[in-house]
């Protein structure tokens, strides 16, 4: 339970705009383990979205709601029927 607790608070989540995305290319996840990044093309997002986006995102996490799962397949949702 403690190990949990200390992914969780390790793990991150966020949006941010970026003038380093290939041409073409508007937005691009970029992932690893304990953290997921959303990269917005500058002029496609404002930053108060970016900024609501993150505040959503931190709440997500920081209750446990976000899981990422290196090492097999994630547990099903408690309330998806299997």
């Amino acid at each position: 339970m403690a190990d949990e607790a200390a992914d969780r608070k390790r793990a991150s989540a966020r949006f941010e705009l970026s003038d380093l995305l290939p041409d073409g290319e508007v937005i691009m996840p970029l992932e690893r383990d304990g953290e997921f990044v959303m990269l917005v093309r500058r002029g496609h997002m404002t930053p108060e979205a970016i900024s609501e986006i993150n505040k959503r995102l931190e709440h997500i996490v920081g209750n446990g709601l976000w899981e990422q799962r290196w090492d097999g397949p994630c547990a099903p949702h408690p309330g998806k029927d299997t």
